[in-house]
């Protein structure tokens, strides 16, 4: 790798690496449907953790929808996010749920990343992220296109620890989780609505509003809301990383199956609102997470290390 290039390369995959891990979050922060994380089932909670409760009307609709994922093994989806000062990213793919999860989906990078293709494969096992860099990484690795990374060393990139933060999160069991952990914060809202009846995709649903107040949600506990006291900790830690407090979020669900067919989150942050929307489609669809060959890929860190070894060299 020339000391031409390194900057150029570095540049480009803190951008790609940043843009995946807001995607993943986005995309993926859930709960751990193998680990006991449900929806209320019975009547007869005080609210404080205590035990479950009785729902009615828009609330019980949703939170049935949060059970019925519950019961599900994988889905198709697909990703789009705006960013602060008016950026955004797309992505398509397929999240697995449980113990031997993961996601595999495809990036629409921002324009103008330096060194970088046009969209990044990536794939996520519970251990470690790989992305497929194309030509820009291949051309200064003998020929191997895969940057493989531990959740661990996501930070190194990032002295503000935004994406060590991201890491942690992901390390905590990425690979276990299910869309619906943000849908069973607003337990914690009372404000839940229906807006209406709605076609998405030429799909029948019903559209629901609510807002999560996160530090009403964490009060309450992670049994009051249907979550592990590690999905709760794992959201909890999301949203303090970036300065949330509040989201609104509106889900629209299947008239006929109950399951989500869309899912929107808006949430202010220190720097701006994010904003993300996630179209769920092939509930149960198979999902390839067999991580690419060893003989393919460079490993993030070793690669950051002889650069700077380099860079001192020089």
């Amino acid at each position: 790798m020339t000391g031409r290039t390194r900057p150029r390369l570095r540049r480009g995959l803190g951008t790609a690496i940043g843009g995946v891990a807001l995607l993943l979050v986005t995309a993926a922060c859930g709960n751990e449907s193998g680990s006991g994380d449900r929806g209320p089932v019975a009547e007869g909670s005080n609210g404080d953790g205590g035990g479950t409760k009785a729902y009615a009307g828009a609330a019980a609709a949703v939170f049935a929808a949060v059970d019925k994922v519950h019961g599900t093994e994988s889905v198709a989806i697909t990703v789009q996010q705006k960013l602060p000062g008016g950026k955004g990213s797309s992505a398509q793919g397929a999240i697995r749920f449980g113990d031997a999860g993961g996601l595999r989906m495809t990036m629409a990078m921002p324009q103008g990343t330096p060194g970088m293709p046009a969209k990044v494969e990536t794939l996520v096992t519970p251990t470690a992220m790989y992305m497929n860099m194309g030509s820009a990484l291949a051309a200064e690795s003998g020929g191997k296109s895969w940057l493989k990374m531990d959740f661990t060393a996501l930070g190194s990139l990032d002295k503000t620890g935004a994406l060590s933060a991201v890491g942690e999160l992901m390390n905590k069991g990425f690979g276990q989780q299910d869309p619906t952990s943000q849908l069973s914060l607003l337990k914690g809202s009372g404000d839940i609505a229906e807006v209406g009846k709605e076609d998405v995709d030429g799909r029948p649903t019903v559209h629901y509003k609510g807002t999560v107040d996160m530090a009403k949600a964490s009060r309450l506990g992670a049994e009051a809301l249907g979550l592990s006291p590690k999905t709760l900790e794992s959201l909890r830690a999301a949203n303090e990383a970036i300065g949330a407090t509040s989201s609104t979020i509106e889900v629209w669900i299947d008239a006929k199956t109950d399951l989500p067919v869309r899912q929107s989150v808006r949430t202010p942050t220190e720097v701006g609102e994010l904003g993300s929307t996630v179209d769920y489609r092939d509930w149960g669809t198979k999902v390839d997470v067999t991580p690419p060959p060893a003989s393919a890929t460079v490993d993030f860190q070793e690669l950051i290390d002889k650069e700077r070894g380099g860079a001192e060299a020089a």
